[in-house]
This record gives structure tokens, C-alpha cells and sequence, in this order.
């Protein structure tokens, strides 16, 4: 079995880009791990957080619980603004399943909301979405 994160990773680049609702509210500007810089906002930004390999006896692992951050980030002073974009996210991600070469979905759902606030260069950033545990299985 390969690290199912890869495949995790795929899967949501291909619902996520793959929904033209979506891809309407932000074009291309789906990413993983890092936007690049000079990234038009809002965009969609989506992280692997941690998780634990699921075992049966004899240590045979049987799929990942992955958690990962799955979010709309916007240069804005609202979060009202960016509220279109993570429903939208979580309409598509919420008890969703598919696969991918190599690995299957299994299952992904929310395990809590996610909203904050920075700032940098004088300029405010808000980060609207949640944490979704993905399980995966490679095959």
C-alpha cells in the first residue's frame, strides 16, 4: 500500500476542479498545501493536517483517517464574502466518496467548521471552511 495521502490529495484537485459551480466562484485557483505567490483572491486552499492509519491484528493496515483542511481564503474584512465559496466546499465534500488510481474514498465528512482572521502588510486575510476526515484505501 502506497501513502494514501497521495491519493487523497488527488481526489479532492479532481471534485474540487471538477465542479463548475465552483470553479465559477474561484476559476483555477484550487491549491494544495501553498498558494503561489501572486495568487488572485479568493481562492481555495486545501491541507493534510494529520490522521492514523486504521490496522486489523496481525498489523495489516486496511485504510488512513486522514484530516484535512479544506478552505476559501479571501483578502477581505468579512467572512460574509467568502460564505458562497465554503458552502459550496462543503456541499461537494460532505459524505462524499469516489476513487482514484490507486486508492478509494471511502468516506470524508466534516468534523468541525473552521473561520479566522490574520493579518499582513496591513492587509486583513479571513480563512472560511472546516476540517474533514477523509478515509482513504489504497488497493
Amino acid at each position: 500500500m502506497a501513502n494514501e495521502v497521495v491519493y487523497a490529495d488527488q481526489w479532492l484537485y479532481g471534485l474540487l476542479s471538477g465542479d463548475a459551480t465552483l470553479t465559477g466562484l474561484v476559476s483555477t485557483r484550487i491549491h494544495s498545501y501553498v498558494a503561489p505567490e501572486g495568487v488572485v483572491f479568493p481562492y481555495v486552499l486545501y491541507t493534510f493536517q494529520g490522521g492514523a492509519d486504521v490496522s486489523v491484528v496481525g498489523g495489516v493496515r486496511i485504510f488512513n483517517s486522514g484530516l484535512y483542511q479544506v478552505k476559501a481564503v479571501g483578502r477581505t474584512e468579512s467572512l460574509a464574502s467568502l460564505q458562497v465559496i465554503a458552502n459550496r466546499l462543503d456541499t461537494l465534500l460532505q459524505r462524499a466518496s469516489g476513487s482514484v488510481t490507486g486508492g478509494i474514498i471511502l468516506a470524508c465528512v466534516r468534523t468541525q467548521p473552521l473561520a479566522y482572521a490574520e493579518v499582513s502588510n496591513q492587509y486583513q486575510y479571513r480563512h472560511l471552511g472546516g476540517l474533514y476526515r477523509i478515509q482513504v484505501q489504497g488497493v
